[in-house]
């Protein structure tokens, strides 16, 4: 753990949350968002809390106190959505702190409260998203999440990894939880909402035991998990996942006007955030009709009519996401696979390591180059 220099609960737990993989960039949107969420003394005990799930008796020993003592306080912050609990069988609790995000920012919304705190806490997160989130999204050193395309829009290709199908990942899941869209929920609470449908969100594992727990999901069957994709896909909506190979902890179901992951692009114009699918549309300007609809299914603007009224393709900006291949009345539209497709980490612990080592390397080298120019 990093020791504080300062006395100031709010910084202290700050600096905290810089540690985790993605960051938590200091700024005064960040303090005002944790005094929000965070009685002082409250953020005195979680900046002293492990981002690893430990036992209750271990943490009172870190901490100097009583099991007794510092159980409902933990409750307290489990019960806010700032700490995450873990059950096991022969009773005991283990607890961490969870980031800013993914964790804290999803747990305030996926329930589907409306309410004058939470419209009020809608409105400090949105003030943090360019200065913290979208920006610890953009300077991340690899990308945390990646694009799924459509199952329906590979039906022509071979040997697709599992990998790639949406439904092969619910298919391995043992525990699916549903839950509000929390960023569509944010947006609502901001009256900035769009229109697609709110209950789409997938979380997986103990994460879906938890959140069921806390009342702020449910848990559901794999079929009816199938069920929700089909109802993303017919939305026009972008399978966006964990990006690793295999232990998926979510799929989420995205628009480009409210998604965290999405507004990299759409919002704060910075692709790469998000790593594409392996695939890349492609179009046929022999067949093409010009009727615009893939455009218009396009979540990033990665689609538009040229001079001659055809569809083309920016392949800077498409996320391989396959919605305009299956919505042109022409088959206009294919996916073919990239070049040099992007590789995802091969499980979450994976992509943990390297965001952290690969964080904390350019870092060391930032620091290095204002020792240089300093010298």
């Amino acid at each position: 753990m990093v020791a504080n220099t300062t006395t100031n609960p709010y910084q202290m737990l700050a600096r905290h949350l810089d540690q985790t993989p993605l960051g938590a960039p200091e700024c005064p949107e960040l303090y005002q968002l944790l005094q929000e969420l965070f009685t002082p003394q409250e953020a005195e005990l979680a900046a002293k809390l492990p981002f690893k799930p430990t036992a209750l008796t271990r943490l009172a020993e870190m901490l100097g106190t009583q099991a007794e003592e510092l159980e409902p306080k933990l409750e307290r912050l489990t019960e806010k959505g700032l700490l995450y609990q873990r059950l096991f069988p022969n009773g005991k609790a283990y607890y961490s702190l969870l980031p800013v995000v993914p964790g804290i920012l999803e747990l305030q919304f996926m329930d589907g409260t409306v309410s004058e705190e939470k419209k009020k806490l809608a409105a400090l997160f949105d003030a943090y998203y360019a200065p913290g989130v979208g920006k610890a999204m953009i300077q991340a050193p690899m990308p945390y999440s990646r694009v799924i395309p459509v199952g329906k829009a590979l039906e022509n290709h071979q040997q697709i990894l599992p990998y790639h199908r949406a439904e092969q990942i619910i298919q391995k899941q043992e525990a699916i939880a549903l839950a509000t869209c929390y960023c569509r929920h944010e947006a609502e609470l901001l009256d900035k909402a769009c229109d697609n449908p709110k209950d789409v969100c997938l979380i997986f594992g103990a994460f879906a035991h938890f959140i069921a727990k806390q009342g702020k999901a449910r848990l559901i069957s794999q079929k009816e998990a199938l069920g929700v994709l089909a109802r993303a896909e017919e939305a026009g909506l972008v399978h966006v996942s964990d990006n690793v190979a295999t232990g998926a902890n979510f799929l989420c179901n995205c628009c480009g006007c409210c998604c965290l992951f999405l507004k990299t692009l759409t919002k704060l114009k910075r692709p790469g955030a998000v790593a594409p699918a392996a695939y890349l549309a492609q179009v046929d300007t022999d067949t093409c009709a010009g009727c615009g609809l893939c455009a218009e299914r396009c979540q990033v603007d990665a689609v538009a009519l040229n001079q001659d009224d055809l569809a083309q393709v920016d392949p800077a900006r498409c996320l391989g996401c396959g919605l305009c291949a299956t919505t042109c009345p022409t088959g206009s539209i294919q996916m073919q696979k990239r070049r040099e497709p992007p590789k995802p980490a091969a499980d979450w612990l994976e992509l943990v390591d390297r965001l952290k080592g690969l964080r904390q390397q350019n870092q060391e080298q930032a620091l290095q180059s204002a020792g240089k120019d300093l010298a």
